[in-house]
């Protein structure tokens, strides 16, 4: 055998032997993607759960803000006062 094809088959060899020894199996992969959807899926329900606590605050606020102004318009009608 001449030795760059010896060569060529050692880098082969070390390429195979790292690949065997860092790669995943089938099963540490889709586990792994199960764990990550999980996750995600996670993310996705805290945020839909924080929208609607906010959403919940602002009509909130929005009622607060409109009971608010509407008794600022009953005292400047009481005292006749002009707002503009």
């Amino acid at each position: 055998m001449e030795i760059n094809q010896q060569k060529t088959l050692d880098d082969i060899f070390e390429i195979v032997t790292f690949i065997k020894d860092n790669a995943v199996t089938k099963n540490e992969f889709e586990t792994r993607l199960t764990e990550i959807k999980t996750e995600i899926m996670t993310h996705i329900d805290s945020f839909v759960v924080l929208h609607q606590k906010l959403d919940t605050e602002l009509t909130a606020l929005r009622s607060k803000y409109t009971r608010l102004e509407d008794h600022v318009q009953q005292l400047a009608k009481h005292l006749n006062f002009q707002l503009q």
